[in-house]
């Protein structure tokens, strides 16, 4: 059990790092602490109303706050309807932050999504293997007893704060 435990332990350390790093990252995903801005120039179908602005360039949460000549101005940038060009810039996170927080949102229909399962099962063994380090007897499995419950009880708090 220990040669298991350390081998997959060493094992799990990059794999850790990169989802804790971006873990950190989410968690701070409602400020602009890890982002970028980035600037975009789209051509889009000239003419197009303000109300289907949004969903032609694909952004969410488009707002049109004026409408002048020949140019809707919106909270991103700006949009020329005669041309059909937009102007827009995006606060957003750069690609390897992306490419990192991407492990967090994997779904089950993606055939990645055995990485993360397989990894959070390593993570489960390694959790559940810490118990048979030390002979039940022991003080020091005992510790290792009450530092369980412990972090139970602390996730437990975490989850209804």
């Amino acid at each position: 059990m220990r040669i298991l435990h350390r081998d997959i332990g060493f094992l799990m350390i990059g794999l850790t790092l990169v989802y804790g790093v971006s873990g950190i990252i989410l968690l701070y995903r409602d400020t602009d602490l890890f982002t970028i801005d980035k600037q975009y120039i789209e051509t889009i179908k000239p003419d197009t109303p303000a109300s289907e602005l949004g969903q032609a360039l694909e952004l969410r949460r488009l707002k049109v706050l004026e409408e002048r000549n020949d140019t809707i101005y919106f909270n991103y940038g700006y949009y020329c309807q005669s041309s059909g060009e937009a102007v827009f810039t995006i606060t957003t996170y750069p690609d390897f932050v992306w490419t990192m927080n991407s492990f967090h949102k994997l779904k089950s229909r993606f055939t990645s999504h055995w990485f993360a399962t397989v990894y959070g099962v390593m993570l489960l063994f390694l959790a559940l293997s810490s118990l048979w380090m030390y002979k039940p007897s022991t003080k020091k499995f005992k510790r290792g007893i009450l530092l369980t419950a412990i972090g139970l009880i602390i996730a437990a708090i975490a989850l209804y704060v």
